[in-house]
């Protein structure tokens, strides 16, 4: 006899473990089916791991302000061993609250493949169990692409990274875009040699260019060696070396890990049991209401491919949620509403648009910009390095239409300036603001 339920959520990741807790707190009979570790990219294998990652890296620069400002720092040695022991304890705690938050709130945790037999049922492939739900929420996230290329086996994606007890001295990253770069920086401050692979001229293509220009320069100055409109051909192992044969050089290394992007995580749910869309890259088509095409299948979160950051699959999941439990409240979701940071050094922090969004939409604009060395780096002989702001507004209205900044603590920054961004911010808001003094955020005040 199939088992009912209310609502089946396929992916235990950040936007299907929000809606089932909330589901379930609402009474509803909800299970989550989850194939590998609940928690999903973010918290697993993605942006928790990362940013632990990143403060260890950081280190490095610190320890060379330190001696600057009259610290006396002894020779210091970085042991990835034990960085990883603490991430990954961190992470099994993180792994278990969320079994526990969602057991807490009644929803059955399963652990296994789901495959849709039809609009509504459901195969748990390792049971073989079948089980029925009223509504269907697809959030399987998304996974790492690598490259259709001989010897693409002798690479790894940015997922497998994180499970690595050991780096050896000489890592190739082949991509261009900000998980590239993220891991790029933290290992050349851990001390190893990195090469950076990417087919176009710059990187980062999807920020304005301003971004991608300022980082290149950055990753250049701290020692990445960068190979710019160079793709691979073919790659071979030899003696326990990694040789990229590309369109321009060979390049040897001890490691090569792929960071060419994601796609949806759709490919093996059997959605053409249902009535299930799928665009150009795979991903969910939904409407505003996270609806697809099947009126009984929503979808939230990366395999949407709409704006692929856990905070947004945890708003999408509340919407939902709302929308199904019809409960009013005021909780929307503008997409270029939100802020998206890159944790290389210096930080990035962005939101609304860039100036190739605004020309590709058309829609006139100024900039108002400033570069500028911190207070922090007065001591340096040598500059090393610069803050940078760019404000987008309309000349019309002078309504702020994006931001961006590069420097030190900029993902922090940027958050702040979302809340208000959220209310739309114009540059009287900004003209009005009192700085505080002496800080380098204080010139988003000053600017104007």
């Amino acid at each position: 006899m199939k088992k009912k339920y209310d609502f089946i959520v396929i992916g235990a990741g950040s936007g299907g473990v929000r809606f089932a807790r909330l589901m379930a707190s609402n009474g509803k009979k909800i299970c989550i089916i989850e194939n590998n570790r609940v928690g999903g990219t973010c918290v697993i294998r993605g942006c928790v791991p990362k940013k632990l990652y990143v403060y260890a890296s950081s280190f490095f620069d610190q320890m060379a302000d330190a001696k600057v400002f009259g610290w006396n720092i002894s020779v210091a040695k970085h042991k990835w061993k034990d960085l990883v022991q603490k991430k990954n304890k961190e992470i099994l705690r993180l792994n278990k609250i969320y079994i526990k938050n969602l057991k807490k709130a009644g929803v059955e945790v399963i652990q296994d493949h789901a495959t849709f037999i039809s609009s509504n049922t459901i195969l748990l492939k390792k049971s073989k169990k079948i089980i029925h739900g009223k509504q269907i929420i697809i959030a399987t996230g998304s996974k790492p692409n690598y490259p259709n290329i001989t010897g693409s086996e002798h690479g790894i994606s940015s997922d497998q990274f994180f499970e690595l007890k050991k780096i050896p001295k000489k890592v190739s990253i082949v991509g261009s875009g900000y998980i590239a770069l993220e891991f790029a920086f933290l290992l050349k401050n851990l001390n190893y040699e990195v090469n950076l692979i990417f087919r176009k001229k710059t990187i980062l293509n999807e920020f304005d260019t301003d971004i991608g220009s300022r980082v290149l320069y950055y990753a250049q100055k701290k020692g990445i060696k960068i190979f710019s409109k160079t793709f691979l051909k073919k790659i071979i192992k030899k003696n326990d070396k990694v040789i990229l044969l590309t369109n321009k050089v060979s390049i040897k290394s001890d490691l090569l890990i792929y960071a060419i992007g994601r796609s949806p995580n759709t490919k093996n749910l059997n959605l053409t049991n249902t009535k299930v869309k799928l665009d150009e890259n795979n991903a969910i088509k939904v409407d505003r209401n996270s609806r697809s095409n099947d009126k009984t299948i929503f979808a939230i979160g990366d395999v949407t491919n709409r704006k692929n950051l856990t905070p947004v699959a945890i708003r999408e999941a509340r919407i939902l949620f709302d929308y199904l439990s019809n409960k009013k409240n005021n909780l929307k979701l503008d997409y270029n509403k939100v802020a998206s940071a890159i944790f290389t050094q210096p930080e990035v922090g962005s939101i609304g648009y860039g100036e190739k969004d605004l020309k590709k939409l058309k829609i006139k604009y100024k900039v108002l910009s400033t570069e500028f060395s911190p207070l922090k780096y007065s001591f340096y002989k040598n500059q090393k390095g610069k803050v940078f702001i760019k404000i987008l507004y309309c000349p019309r209205t002078e309504k702020v239409l994006g931001i961006i900044y590069i420097g030190e603590s900029a993902a922090e920054i940027i958050q702040s300036l979302a809340i208000s961004f959220q209310k739309n911010l114009y540059l009287k808001d900004l003209r009005q603001t009192i700085p505080v003094h002496p800080t380098s955020s204080e010139e988003l005040v000053t600017i104007i």
